[in-house]
């Protein structure tokens, strides 16, 4: 499953779709907390390539600095997808409420 499929909705377990497209008040939601895992997952690549640099002859006090910049980032990234996949759980059960 790809990144665009999930931005489709394709896939998504529990979302029921009308004419291809997810249905209900929590399908941006959905969305907002795939695209969330997406960029942590980039975030995450791009620590990874900085930690490996450590120890080499690249390894600077610049180097250093990003990576320090670069898990703030990480942090702050997962604290706000935390929020949106909870909004999103929460809007998940008030929708399977009505029903």
């Amino acid at each position: 499953m790809s990144f665009q499929d999930l931005e489709a909705g394709n896939g998504v377990r529990g979302t029921p779709r009308r004419n291809g497209r997810a249905a209900g008040a929590g399908a941006g939601s959905s969305q907002a907390v795939a695209s969330g895992v997406f960029q942590i997952n980039t975030a995450v690549a791009t620590f990874q390539r900085l930690v490996n640099t450590l120890g080499t002859p690249k390894d600077t006090p610049d180097l250093r600095d990003r990576i320090h910049k670069t898990r703030a980032h990480i942090t702050q990234l997962v604290k706000d997808t935390s929020e949106k996949l909870k909004q999103a759980s929460e809007a998940d059960h008030r929708l399977e409420a009505t029903v």
